[in-house]
């Protein structure tokens, strides 16, 4: 059996992929969503799943690329259990962690050449965020909350690598590399994982973007405008195939979705689309700019899983329209959502009409929103 859950993450994206493997139950931990998620949620959703054990394994953690809705409660689980903090979850037997750091996707040297420019752009966004400053170092370039939250978020992607080198959790075992869509698979305790991003060309264009700009503190922060094709966090995102026995379950971080695309076409060439899902983590939140009509009819999928609260709009109306118009209307789906959003109480009756799919939203009183594959 396997159980994949999306947990309560507000806005961001926190997801635990529970299966047996002969007499062993298995757990992955994904991601663990913004400030508070990993305290209100996460943590008490892991404690109910150790019961009274000891302890309680963790065969996997990762984080799909550092973004503050995505990286903090990792950061607070990681932090804790390296600093023996009060109340951590010490209890937790992390067995390996999957993530690309910043250095590690720009190679070290290149990192430091540029890392005055962006540890100085990080307080600043954060002060900015904050309202007791501004981003005048930036050139005006970054304007939403997003953006700036992004670049706030680096510091904590670097405070979390050092943590992982602590715990001897770094180098993303077996692969022992940074992950990218020529890293091949691996067998991981009964599951087949193939890596589809990030796209190797992708990385190596934002190597060559970053030496350009590390000199200088404008050019850097454009390198995290909120737009697709300059994105830092989109454009390193993790992209995760995951097989286990016939089921196919694609986790897809905030990767944009014609990357996904041909990220399957690196890793996988002999592999004919469309290639069916049991289960789609929908990526960036249900953004539309994120996704393409050929993402979603090379992906059908029997469960759509979306993480959002309405911040930022998401999930956006078109998204889920085309997620409606990939399919035939007698084909029978479920969209889940972590959150009822007002909005979408008149959207949802009209785009099911005539159409077989279901919609499932998680309960008020619980933590997460599941789905069980026999």
């Amino acid at each position: 059996m396997i159980v994949f859950e999306a947990v309560h993450a507000k806005f961001g994206d926190a997801l635990l992929l529970r299966y047996q493997q002969g007499r062993q139950q298995r757990l992955w931990i994904i991601d663990g969503g913004p400030a508070g998620v990993w305290k209100n949620v996460l943590k008490p959703r892991l404690e109910q799943l150790r019961g009274g054990a000891e302890t309680l394994t963790v065969d996997l953690a990762m984080l799909s690329h550092v973004d503050d809705d995505h990286v903090n409660g990792v950061l607070q689980m990681i932090g804790g259990i390296a600093e023996k903090r009060p109340g951590a979850a010490t209890w937790l037997d992390i067995r390996r962690f999957w993530h690309n750091s910043f250095a590690d996707l720009l190679g070290s040297a290149a990192a430091k050449a540029g890392q005055a420019s962006l540890a100085g752009l990080a307080q600043d966004a954060k002060a900015a965020m904050a309202g007791t400053g501004t981003l005048a170092a930036a050139g005006g370039k970054l304007q939403t909350h997003r953006e700036l939250a992004v670049l706030a978020s680096i510091g904590q992607g670097r405070e979390l690598r050092d943590y992982l080198v602590q715990l001897k959790l770094e180098g993303n075992p077996p692969f022992n590399d940074v992950l990218s869509s020529t890293s091949g698979h691996r067998d991981i305790d009964g599951a087949k994982v193939t890596v589809l991003g990030p796209r190797a060309p992708r990385l190596e264009a934002l190597r060559k973007a970053w030496a350009k700009a590390s000199g200088s503190p404008a050019a850097v922060a454009g390198l995290f405008l909120d737009k697709l094709d300059e994105s830092v966090p989109n454009l390193s995102s993790l992209v995760l195939l995951v097989e286990i026995g016939k089921r196919k379950i694609l986790l897809t971080g905030d990767a944009r979705g014609d990357d996904i695309v041909a990220g399957l076409e690196d890793a996988m060439p002999d592999v004919e689309l469309p290639m069916k899902l049991d289960i789609l983590k929908m990526p960036h939140h249900g953004s539309d700019r994120n996704m393409t009509a050929t993402f979603l009819q090379s992906f059908p999928a029997d469960h759509y899983v979306i993480s959002a609260d309405d911040t930022f709009g998401n999930p956006e109306d078109n998204t889920l329209r085309a997620i409606v118009a990939s399919r035939d209307p007698g084909e029978d789906y479920t969209i889940h959502l972590t959150n009822a959003i007002d909005r979408l109480q008149q959207l949802l009756p009209e785009i099911s009409k005539g159409r077989a799919f279901k919609f499932a939203v998680r309960g008020a009183q619980d933590l997460s929103v599941a789905i069980t594959l026999p």
